[in-house]
């Protein structure tokens, strides 16, 4: 049996010399070429980029078929034989620039730079983070929080304008980050920025006319939900002009086929020049990196389908760190990561949990959710596993909440039941103590607060306040208020007005300014916000189990750019023998497991499971 290749138009055809048996004509089907509609001849085609054309050459020699290639399959087996070259050339080169072999190369680089109008010098690692940026073309920077990542997007941005290959920078991230590009555009680049935020307060109609205008607006901004509603509008609009394609917070994009995942994916066709940022690129699934990948280098480039099934393979074999070598073997060329030992920033203190006794009334309700747990026998657990399970996490948030304002259980009046008759807050007498709860005491832990908020003014220190529930920020902020302190909050709410967001943050920032304290939720103020440039004090009224978004909090404080000398110092509030202190050690636990492998040389994936075990928590509060 033979068989001859041609190349016609990008259609590739196999014509046999007689007709193949069955298990052939299968294999061919499953590397792309389908059988012809012409019945006279035995002929196989499929267009060239969808065929796995090295597999099929392989098959054929090990099934002894003699093949003939015509001059255009040829001209193609080597441009693909080429293109592999160059790609491992590419991969050593950006392995030696990670690395800084070559320093006459890095400081005839830093040379280069003299030519751009940026207002402010980079320190010495964000200069090697660039320099391997701009060799890459696209790449991912996954240095920590506060090693001043967007500055250096920014210095790449600016030498692409500057040699002509980019005209605007356009930022897909959460709204979050919306104020600390714009504030860091002024900060790093010597001209007037032309700013335009899609998605908030312009209707879609709005946007599509914007869209379809000639762009005059320098820095463009958009949440990831804004690109996966106007995709279509959005990919004429990136194949109109000439984009850096920044996605901050990558880790929102990870989702295998998720509908911002594709948005981004889809978009990044239309781009030549892209770069990914995230401090926590820390995956619980291998999986999670693959959307980055395929946003800056296209699908399948860097991981190929056959790699991703290796990867399958290891991890159902439960190799699972032959998979994390093998991985980050593969993706190392292709990013870079500062570490927080990195930045020589000053050692944060983290002050001994301060201890307070509960006043009378917060203590009897706190008791009264804690006896109820406890009278929950083992026996109904073991019976009803999953309904308790669900019993078990809404009865810790109840302890959580109370632990942090008693106000905080309003809406736990309907809950469900634990068991048939019997809810959590039957008791009138304890309804009604919630109820009047602001008109019978203050919180202990507020005393506390104010106590050592007023200390610090004192001094004429600047105070960020931690908390992870509404009401109590609003108690906290009305107590400090009526004691003189000039206070203000930065939560959801909040970041709905981007410019209001954006002038609290520059008053806080501003050590002439007469702002004392800031009380924040995390997961409104967590990610990309800088509030190091005049307080080196915080304090965290109460905590919540997300480690990653606790490591986020800290190093609002602590960043490039202003603690490199000073210290910073964390306060923590605590009430005595409460779900304070669990969930104080259990966050700590589980922070310092990610900070020695964010602190890693490598890039380290933590595959291990994070559930918050309520379980056990339960059990330990049972006791």
């Amino acid at each position: 049996m033979k068989t001859e290749f041609s190349l016609v138009n990008d259609k590739l055809t196999l014509s046999f010399n007689i007709n193949p048996p069955h298990n052939i004509t299968y294999q061919l089907r499953y590397f792309g070429l389908l059988e012809s509609n012409n019945h006279e001849r035995y002929l196989y085609e499929g267009l060239i980029n969808k065929i796995k054309i090295l597999e099929t050459l392989n098959f054929l020699e090990k099934k002894g078929i003699k093949y003939n290639l015509d001059n255009k399959i040829n001209e193609y087996l080597e441009n693909l034989k080429n293109k592999e070259k160059n790609k491992k050339k590419h991969q050593e080169f950006l392995i030696s620039i990670k690395n800084n072999s070559d320093k006459n190369n890095f400081n005839k680089f830093v040379s280069s730079l003299d030519n751009l109008f940026l207002k402010r010098d980079l320190a010495n690692h964000q200069l090697k983070t660039l320099h391997h940026l701009y060799n890459s073309n696209s790449a991912a920077i996954f240095s920590v929080p506060g090693s001043g990542k967007t500055s250096v997007v920014l210095a790449f941005y600016e030498k692409l304008k500057l040699e002509n290959k980019v005209d605007h920078i356009f930022i897909i991230g959460p709204v979050n980050c919306f104020v600390s590009w714009e504030r860091e555009f002024l900060l790093n680049i010597d001209r007037k920025l032309e700013l335009k935020i899609l998605g908030g307060g312009n209707s879609p109609e709005d946007r599509k006319i914007f869209y379809e205008k000639k762009l005059k607006k320098e820095l463009v901004m958009a949440h990831f939900s804004t690109i996966a509603n106007d995709l279509d509008y959005l990919k004429d609009f990136f194949k109109d002009n000439r984009f850096l394609l920044v996605i901050d917070e990558a880790h929102n994009i990870k989702k295998i086929d998720g509908a911002w995942s594709n948005a981004a994916l889809h978009l990044s066709e239309c781009i030549d020049y892209k770069v990914v940022l995230t401090g926590t690129p820390l995956p619980n699934d291998l999986r999670d990196i693959y959307n980055y990948l395929d946003f800056l280098y296209g699908e399948n480039f860097i991981l190929s389908k056959k790699d991703r099934m290796k990867i399958e393979i290891l991890l159902n074999k439960d190799k699972k760190y032959e998979a994390i070598e093998f991985v980050r073997e593969k993706i190392n060329p292709f990013y870079t990561r500062v570490t927080k030992k990195e930045l020589n920033l000053s050692k944060p203190i983290f002050n001994t949990p301060i201890l307070v006794d509960m006043n009378p009334i917060e203590e009897e309700i706190y008791t009264a959710i804690q006896t109820k747990i406890r009278n929950y026998g083992k026996k109904s657990f073991l019976d009803n596993y999953e309904f308790i399970q669900k019993i078990c996490r809404a009865r810790i948030i109840r302890l959580k909440q109370a632990a942090s304002y008693i106000k905080n259980l309003d809406t736990a009046m309907t809950e469900d039941y634990l068991e048939e008759g019997e809810k959590l807050f039957d008791n009138s007498h304890i309804k009604n103590l919630i109820y009047k709860y602001d008109k019978l005491e203050k919180p202990a832990k507020l005393t506390k607060l104010i106590s050592m908020v007023l200390d610090l003014k004192k001094q004429n220190k600047k105070v960020l306040i931690w908390s992870t529930h509404l009401k109590t920020i609003d108690l906290i902020l009305n107590s400090l208020r009526t004691e003189g302190v000039n206070t203000k909050k930065i939560t959801g709410e909040v970041n709905r007005d981007i410019e209001e967001k954006k002038n609290i943050m520059d008053q806080f920032n501003d050590p002439n300014s007469n702002l004392d304290a800031l009380v924040a939720l995390p997961q409104a103020c967590s990610e990309s916000n800088s509030l190091h440039k005049a307080c080196q004090n915080a304090i965290y009224y109460d905590l919540n189990y997300n480690a990653a978004e606790f490591l986020q909090s800290l190093d609002r404080i602590h960043r490039v750019g202003g603690s490199e000398i000073l210290p910073v110092f964390y306060n923590f509030l605590h009430y005595k023998n409460t779900v304070d202190t669990k969930v104080y050690d259990r966050v700590f636990q589980k922070a310092d497991r990610q900070m020695q492998i964010i602190e890693n040389d490598n890039l380290t994936f933590d595959l291990s499971d994070d559930d918050e075990n309520w379980e056990t928590l339960y059990n330990e509060l049972s006791l």
